[in-house]
């Protein structure tokens, strides 16, 4: 049976992989800095080639990240040793072991085009700390031929003390609470679950090198709310609508992502915008956390 790794398996991802790994019957070792089978500290150098050594796992993911923007812009080296540095001795152990390795990265690149979306040659634009470490840690990646790094924005339920994007979002909708909706800030996040599935598709259909894999749609983060509310038939009626340029830190705003080359290896569509905030609610009303 085939053994997996999953780096960061207690997180928003890295419990849906997990979950659906097992579905499928493969072998699932979770590791991270608590709650996990294997807790490990992947800026920990000594610790992550061991962990690698000894669990010897036929496929790596790594959805362990530093992801605030904020908290990174304020901790430059925590954002380099968690985002960026473990990437290159995970690329060397590919390399050396031919094994292949899935790496989660992000969607924080791009500032023209509005809701036009990028594809897999765009330039890219590096504002912050967090967008210069996960850049790096693609760089490094891509050195191994048998990575597969994947762009996207993930949304989705984790019921923990800090609430997800999603979950924030739920709750000033059904709560009525004021909320500042930004008509300027353009994503294609996709849901946590359907990312998973297509993620591991992808790997096993051949996937290698950089892909975006998210939404099919280009929406606001405005969009994003509305739609929520409109699904769950609610009101907004403290709503105003805002700018990121009011944010603390500078931040790509333009994070539409082209799926055409995903989509070709998939062989079936990825989601709208009602698509994601359905699979959402779904999941909550059958209260699967993920």
């Amino acid at each position: 049976m085939t053994k997996v790794l999953i780096l960061g398996s207690t997180g928003l991802l890295g419990q849906a992989m997990t979950g659906l790994l097992r579905e499928r019957e493969y072998v699932v070792i979770g590791a991270a800095r608590k709650n996990a089978e294997v807790e490990l500290d992947i800026a920990d150098e000594t610790a992550l080639l061991k962990t690698l050594s000894d669990i010897n796992p036929d496929i790596v993911v790594n959805s362990a990240a530093l992801v605030g923007v904020d908290i990174c812009e304020k901790n430059p080296l925590l954002s380099w040793q968690i985002n960026a540095r473990p990437l290159s001795f995970i690329a060397s152990w590919s390399r050396a072991n031919e094994r292949p390795f899935l790496h989660i990265s992000t969607d924080q690149y791009f500032v023209d085009g509005d809701n036009e979306p990028h594809d897999e040659q765009t330039s890219v634009t590096i504002l912050n700390e967090y967008a210069r470490t996960k850049f790096v840690g693609e760089m490094f990646s891509l050195t191994a031929p048998q990575a597969l790094v994947l762009r996207t924005s993930i949304v989705g339920l984790r019921n923990w003390e800090q609430p997800t994007f999603a979950e924030w979002v739920i709750d000033v909708v059904e709560n009525d609470k004021p909320v500042t909706l930004f008509s300027d800030a353009y994503t294609s996040s996709i849901d946590v679950a359907t990312f998973a599935r297509a993620s591991i598709d992808l790997l096993n259909n051949g996937g290698r090198g950089l892909y975006n894999l998210a939404a099919r749609e280009v929406y606001s983060k405005e969009d994003f709310v509305r739609e929520m509310a409109a699904q769950l038939g609610c009101p907004l009626s403290h709503a105003s609508v805002g700018s990121v340029a009011s944010l603390e830190t500078m931040r790509a705003h333009c994070l539409g992502l082209e799926v055409g080359r995903a989509t070709h290896l998939l062989t079936y569509k990825l989601p709208t915008l009602r698509e994601v905030v359905s699979a959402i609610l779904t999941e909550r009303s059958n209260g699967i956390v993920t």
